[in-house]
Parts: C-alpha cells; structure tokens; sequence
C-alpha cells in the first residue's frame, strides 16, 4: 500500500470519526442529563443517577394526550403523504397531459418558498375554515408534500415500464397497475418518503405551536415545552428526559426501515 493512499485513508476516517462524534454527542448529553440529579452531593463531585426526570414528565397529566394527539397526525400524515407523492409522481413519470411540464414547475417551485411563510396564510384559512385549535389543521395542509412528490417522479422515471405494459396486456386498470406493481417496486423510496415525513411530523413544533390553542389539541413537542419551562427557569433534567421519551418512535422507525433507505440511496447509482 502506498504511504500516500494510508494518509488518505486515515484523514478520512479521521473526518468520519469527528462526524460520528458530531451526532452522537449531543444524542449521548441528552440521554445522561435526563438521568443527572441535582444534589447536594454533586459538589463534592459525586455523580447521582436517577431517574425522577423520567417520572415526573409520564406522571404529568396531560401526557398521555400529548402523546396521543402526535401519534394519530403522525398515522393520517404519514400514510397519506407517501400515497399522495406515489400516484402524483407516477402521473407526472407516465402520463402525457396538458401543461403537465407547467404543473412539473409548479411543484419545483413551491421547494423554494419556506414553509414559515405559509403559516399565516394556513392560520388565516383555518380560522375562515373553523378549523383553527383542531387536529385537522395539523393533518390536512401536510398530506401533500412536493418534495416527495419530485422524489417518487425521480425513482418512477427510473423504472422500466416492462411491467406495467405486461399489465395492461393481462388486462389490469390503472389502480391496479398503481397498486401491483408501481408500489411494490416503489419501497425503497417510499421507505425514504416515509421516514423523512415522520421525523419532520412528529418534531414539528412552531405549527402546532401557531394553529393549536389548547392543551387538549397540542402535540408532543409543544407540551413538552409547556411542561418543562417555568416563568423563571427551565427545568433541563426534565426536558432531556421528555426529548429522549420522544426521540425513541424515531429511531425504532429508523432502524425497521434501515435496509430500505440504504437501498433507496443507493437505488439510482446502481440503476443502468
């Protein structure tokens, strides 16, 4: 081996290791402040574990509605958003229709605007709407997503349509074709789709935080806040333990869908 190519290969895991370091770190803080107790003991430079954090933030009243009220926009989001991006990635691949590359543009366009600014549009359209304070308006402005529609049209574009002309020879409809064949093919992306619209729905805190009004329709993350942060201080043993409670449905769902987002990835530098 040459001295060069070693050099290489350690500044390489060198940049690595500090990228690693850079994502576990705070992951690895969080975990053990939840778990740190201010004692009296502490300043003679003792360490005390426990586990009151964890206590007091599930013994909070409206925990589990916070809890509730996450997992079922997470459930109707989710779902919704990764068929929604499916079928209209598969008519943008597929399908010749009128303005279709103006539509395309459309979409495209709407990656460059901020989703902050859209908020008072959607405050002002649920208020109109009597949807203000109410799950729908964390539900229904977010089961589309352009993003994810582009990707789906991307990874459709990169499939051949063998398959589904073989389909429409053996007789199957649209839907059909839609369901048989373009979804199973579709995994690894739609595996991408729907772990990046979990972690962006479950995390998402200034919308709830701006559309909702009572603890009864708050998400996790916004009582959490309510929870931990006092008119004169912030209880942070309590917050990283509430941070760490709601980090767990992440990385469950991560590591189900581990294989499917590498091959994701990994699918369009493999394609021919």
């Amino acid at each position: 081996m040459k001295p060069s190519s070693t050099i290489y290969r350690t500044m390489f895991a060198a940049i690595l290791g500090f990228a690693l370091l850079s994502y576990l770190y705070p992951l690895a803080y969080m975990v053990f402040r939840s778990v740190l107790a201010y004692e009296p003991g502490m300043a003679s430079g003792k360490i005390l574990l426990t586990f009151d954090h964890y206590r007091e933030i599930l013994g909070k009243a409206g925990f589990p509605r916070f809890v509730f009220n996450s997992v079922l926009v997470l459930f109707l989001v989710v779902p919704c958003n990764a068929i929604f991006a499916t079928m209209v990635g598969y008519a943008f691949s597929r399908y010749k229709f009128p303005i279709k590359k103006v539509l395309f543009l459309i979409v495209l366009a709407t990656l460059m605007v901020p989703k902050q600014t859209l908020m008072i549009p959607i405050l002002d359209v649920s208020v109109r709407l009597n949807l203000h304070d109410t799950l729908w308006i964390l539900i229904i402005p977010f089961i589309i997503d352009s993003f994810n529609i582009f990707l789906m049209k991307q990874y459709i574009d990169s499939l051949p349509s063998d398959l589904e002309d073989a389909a429409r020879v053996d007789g199957a409809s649209e839907f059909q074709i839609l369901r048989s064949v373009i979804f199973p093919l579709c995994k690894p992306a739609l595996a991408i789709v729907v772990i990046n619209t979990a972690i962006v729905t479950w995390n998402s805190f200034l919308f709830p935080l701006i559309l909702t009004d009572s603890t009864t329709n708050r998400t996790l993350p916004v009582g959490l806040a309510m929870f931990v942060q006092g008119p004169h201080s912030t209880d942070w043993g309590a917050l990283m333990a509430g941070a760490t409670i709601s980090s767990l449905p992440m990385i469950v769902i991560f590591f189900i869908f581990q294989r499917e987002i590498i091959e994701g990835i990994t699918a369009g530098a493999l394609k021919d």
